[in-house]
């Protein structure tokens, strides 16, 4: 009886099963006509008296609220309606973390960890301590970027996708960063893919590229090489126009975010320095042919 619907749950009122007494208020959960694992709301929305009408305005993660209609004892009449609301306990999510040396893996301390909202505006800022470890308070429902970063050092970022947990989450990470200070040290600039046979800066890959800006500007004498790799699958020609496409593009993005142009260099190496045996004619996995597919840093001046 007097059945209402808010969201996957239908709310009705019944004195068919075990209850408190005369009308009580049930809950199932489902949808169109298959509800299942139904419930009674007990006390104190139903009482020994009829319960029914029961309505559900809202209910978000915060809280909830609706009404209810009843002829309990206490009320102004036969049958009141009354509003009730519940605030629900916060859930608590901490982002625990270490920012590690990524060659040596050494604990590195005084590493500035920046917060970083969806807008990318700051939340908080602190240092890791002298075991390389950091924590942020975050709230469900927001997605996050954690920057590190330190003077000599490459930093890191990690995205933090928004959680909807149901009781309070405890989330680890680590952020390793690249020293920086030798000339001629090489490292690869993960996490930077094209489309296919294309060469414009994908929205995926401005946060990473960001990150090797804040280190340029972190370290002012600070010169590098830019490379661009490819697979071996299309011709050699073609690899390299394409790879030095693609170094200049990301150039080209660095130095609009104000990095001088005399501090980068582009260079489109092709398929002339694969990592692997997967040259013309050798049959390898996609993986082994994505190894060669890298963007890679090289140090010129420190």
């Amino acid at each position: 009886m007097f059945p209402s619907v808010f969201g996957s749950k239908l709310y009705y009122s019944s004195n068919g099963f075990a209850g408190m007494g005369g009308l009580d208020i049930f809950v199932a959960e489902g949808q169109q006509h298959t509800f299942r694992n139904r419930h009674n709301l007990r006390f104190p929305v139903n009482s020994a008296s009829d319960d029914f009408c029961y309505v559900m305005v809202s209910d978000s993660p915060e809280s909830f609220y609706g009404y209810v209609s009843s002829d309990r004892s206490g009320g102004k009449g036969l049958d009141d309606i009354y509003s009730f609301s519940y605030d629900k306990p916060k859930i608590r999510i901490r982002l625990e973390g270490q920012t590690l040396n990524k060659v040596t893996s050494d604990q590195l301390e005084d590493v500035q960890l920046t917060l970083l909202d969806d807008k990318g505006q700051v939340v908080l800022r602190r240092l890791s301590d002298a075991k390389g470890a950091f924590t942020f308070p975050v709230d469900a429902r927001t997605n996050y970027r954690i920057v590190a970063e330190k003077i000599k050092f490459h930093g890191d970022s990690v995205a933090v996708p928004a959680l909807y947990p149901q009781k309070d989450t405890t989330i680890r990470l680590t952020l390793r960063l690249q020293p920086v200070i030798e000339k001629g040290t090489s490292f690869v600039l993960e996490n930077i893919y094209y489309d296919l046979d294309k060469y414009n800066i994908r929205e995926d890959a401005k946060p990473i590229l960001n990150q090797l800006v804040r280190t340029m500007r972190d370290n002012p004498t600070l010169k590098i090489e830019l490379s661009s790799h490819t697979d071996s699958r299309a011709t050699a020609k073609y690899n390299m126009k394409l790879s030095q496409n693609r170094a200049q593009a990301a150039v080209d993005y660095i130095v609009s975010r104000g990095i001088a142009r005399d501090r980068i260099v582009a260079k489109g190496y092709g398929e002339s320095k694969l990592v692997n045996k997967c040259a013309d004619g050798v049959q390898c996995s996609d993986a082994e042919h994505q190894a060669n597919r890298r963007t890679e840093i090289k140090v010129l001046e420190y």
